[in-house]
C-alpha cells in the first residue's frame, strides 16, 4: 500500500464522516409503552437480557465508532498542517489498537462485538508495530474490519473502520 492508498483510506471516510456529522440530530425514538402485566404472554418473558446484551453491544459499536472518528481527525488535522500521513500510520493503528482492545474489555464474554472489537485491535497492534503503512493492507486486518463492521450493524449501528 502506497502513501496515496493509505491517506485515501483514511481521508475518504472521514471526510463523509465529518459531512453526515453535519446533518440535524434525529428525534429520539419513543420508548415503547411496560407490557402489561395481565397479559400472560408477556409476563414470563425473557426478552430483557437479551435486550440488555443488545444495548450494551451498541454502546460498544457507538464507543469504537467515536474513537474511529477522532483518530480520522487527528490524521485530517496533521495534513492540514503539512505533515505526511505514512508518518502517522503507527499513531493512528497504536490509538486503534489501544482504544479498542480498552472498549472491547468492557463487553460482555459471550458478545459477538466484543469478539470482533478484541480481533480488529490485534490486527491493528500488529500494524502498528509493522515498519510500514502497508502492513494493515493485508487479508486478516481486512477481514477483521469486516468481522467488526458487520457486528456493530447487526445491533444496530453503522460505523465506518
Amino acid at each position: 500500500m502506497n502513501t496515496t492508498t493509505l491517506f485515501r483510506a483514511l481521508l475518504v471516510p472521514a471526510a463523509v464522516l465529518a459531512l453526515t456529522a453535519c446533518g440535524g440530530e434525529d428525534d429520539p425514538e419513543p420508548a415503547a409503552s411496560a407490557p402489561s402485566t395481565t397479559d400472560p404472554t408477556t409476563a414470563s418473558s425473557s426478552a430483557p437480557p437479551a435486550a440488555a446484551a443488545a444495548e450494551g453491544d451498541k454502546e460498544l459499536c457507538e464507543a469504537a465508532n467515536k474513537v474511529s472518528m477522532e483518530l480520522r481527525q487527528a490524521l485530517l488535522d496533521a495534513v492540514s498542517a503539512g505533515e505526511e500521513p505514512t508518518e502517522m500510520f503507527q499513531e493512528i493503528f497504536t490509538g486503534l489498537a489501544t482504544e479498542f482492545a480498552t472498549i472491547a474489555a468492557t463487553g460482555a464474554d459471550d458478545s459477538a462485538v466484543a469478539a470482533a472489537l478484541t480481533a480488529y485491535s490485534e490486527e491493528a497492534g500488529k500494524a502498528a508495530a509493522a515498519e510500514s503503512p502497508e502492513a494493515a493492507d493485508n487479508p486478516a486486518f481486512d477481514k477483521a474490519t469486516d468481522t467488526a463492521t458487520e457486528a456493530c450493524q447487526a445491533v444496530g449501528v453503522s460505523v465506518d473502520f
